[in-house]
């Protein structure tokens, strides 16, 4: 009966877990050793749709995890980090099944196109060594503009992003 319990709370930490607002992407040319790397420089192509002030909270995010990790900033540095933040408008078709004459909320049943935004951060590691993209990293989630508590999420996702870097082996 124990071993019930067990599986009943696994699946319910791991349905828990893919409720996550946010989907990390990452690609590297094989394995990189993040530890040769011990200077950065930062260099940012974020578009006029984002806020300025949302734009310096990611910056501060980029940098307060490259510190975490032991890298200085530095103008001749040996990690180019190169990144971009946009919002996007998505679209998709809620369709609804009226396949017993049902009335829905008082109307005929109808289609409808559902509108939302979609912020997302994109992130290369370029080696400035052989300048060349060793690893590229993606964050899409919640548009950064209407975000409840845009510095806690923002270090967050940031901090979960470029951790993918770092900890790949």
């Amino acid at each position: 009966m124990n071993y019930i319990k067990y599986l009943f709370f696994s699946i319910i930490i791991i349905g828990l877990a893919s409720c996550s607002s946010t989907q990390y992407l990452t690609d590297s040319l094989g394995s990189v050793d993040a530890s040769q790397f011990a200077s950065y420089t930062l260099e940012d192509n974020c578009g006029d749709d984002i806020n300025p002030i949302m734009q310096i909270r990611i910056k501060n995010a980029i940098q307060k995890t490259l510190r975490s990790r032991n890298l200085t900033n530095n103008e001749n540095a040996d990690l180019l980090v190169k990144y971009f933040v946009k919002n996007t408008n998505k679209k998709y078709v809620q369709e609804c099944r009226d396949d017993y004459l049902r009335w829905e909320g008082g109307t005929k049943c109808i289609d409808r196109v559902i509108s939302y935004e979609e912020g997302s951060i994109v992130v290369d590691m370029i080696d400035t060594r052989t300048n060349t993209i060793i690893w590229h990293g993606a964050a899409y989630g919640p548009s950064w503009d209407r975000l409840s508590d845009p510095d806690k999420h923002i270090n967050s996702t940031v901090s979960n992003l470029l951790d993918r870097f770092f900890i790949q082996q």
